[in-house]
């Protein structure tokens, strides 16, 4: 383990966050490469670098997640793949209360906002879409990525399938195990049309992933089983 940490500097005054949340963020820093991504550490290890529980490592991932500190790529039956959010967009968060989630993020309803604040609803459905989308060799840029979603938006596409369709490729580069290098930039992704065949809705016994993670069940089974269909 390295002896220097990657660790944004909003974490440490972010009050939402706990001492033991900012504790596993600073140990998932230990393991990084350069731009903070590649990070494989199990739950095991990291609750080893920062001196505490499994259990409290566990609780804390999906909180780092909801926050906009971490990002995650879904590896079906292998680690999860981690990343530390150096560039963390300027959004306005989410609205406290809500208990909706759309593959580990908060999905951001049209009706909240007003016609005057369509530049909010895309900072929001990019800031989603970045969480979830898989990582390259080289770091996605913000801007180019937010002027794609506000073009989509604008011409009528629906917040949550944006983010849907990143998590469906997502899963597709961990199922196929891509190569970073090969993984289309977000903005790429969106603008030449490749989202619209990913992000159906997917059903495993008759329930969607959603469903599935509000019942208690393991997404990563759900992941695995819709995988193998």
């Amino acid at each position: 383990m390295s002896s220097l940490s990657i660790l944004p500097a909003a974490a440490v005054a972010d009050e939402r966050l706990t001492d033991a949340q900012v504790r596993v963020l600073c140990a998932i820093g230990t393991y990084t490469n350069k731009l903070g991504g590649n990070v494989w550490a199990s739950v095991q290890t990291l609750a080893k670098s920062c001196n505490l529980n499994p259990r409290t490592v566990q609780r804390a991932l999906p909180v780092l997640l909801e926050h906009g500190y971490l990002r995650v790529q879904e590896r079906p039956g292998r680690t999860n793949l981690y990343g530390i959010v150096l560039d963390r967009p300027l959004t306005p968060e989410s609205p406290r209360g809500d208990t909706g989630v759309v593959g580990g993020v908060t999905p951001v309803s049209p009706k909240r906002y007003t016609e005057n604040d369509k530049t909010n609803v895309a900072q929001e459905i990019t800031k989603a879409v970045w969480r979830v989308y898989p990582q390259r060799d080289t770091p996605h840029l913000f801007p180019p990525a937010l002027r794609a979603i506000t073009a989509l938006l604008k011409d009528g596409a629906v917040p949550e399938r944006l983010v849907r369709a990143a998590e469906a490729y997502a899963l597709e580069c961990a199922k196929k195990r891509t190569e970073p290098r090969y993984v289309r930039t977000i903005s790429r992704f969106f603008s030449d049309g490749a989202w619209e065949q990913y992000g159906t809705e997917v059903r495993v016994h008759g329930r969607t992933r959603e469903e599935w993670a509000r019942s208690g069940q393991d997404v990563l089974e759900f992941d695995r089983m819709a995988g193998a269909a």
